[in-house]
């Protein structure tokens, strides 16, 4: 296994470790229960982690969580076609406002 990404909040590990499956590369988040002894070792070693199973994958993983991190950051980089009815959807909703879909 391959660390590809850790964060000091263990549900954006969490939710990196959803991104990437959904990417087709098996990987988890690790260590997301030690952000509690913050304190009595140094922060970063509680800092939950994400590894990926196949090593081969890890270049493609940190592609993959760039990717995602900057369009985090550029709401016009998320946005959307309703594939239902074609009206161009802003990268913050989730949800037609036009027809309802649910992107």
């Amino acid at each position: 296994m391959k660390t590809v990404y850790t964060a000091a909040d263990p549900i954006m590990a969490g939710f990196i470790e959803g991104v990437l499956q959904n990417a087709g590369i098996q990987a988890h988040a690790m260590q997301a229960g030690l952000y509690g002894a913050a304190g009595e070792i140094p922060p970063n070693e509680c800092w939950a982690r994400v590894v990926v199973v196949h090593e081969s994958q890890a270049e493609q993983a940190r592609a993959v969580i760039k990717e995602y991190l900057e369009a985090e950051d550029d709401p016009e980089a998320r946005a959307w076609q309703c594939p239902r009815c074609g009206e161009q959807i802003e990268g913050q909703f989730t949800q037609c406002w036009s027809c309802g879909y649910e992107h």
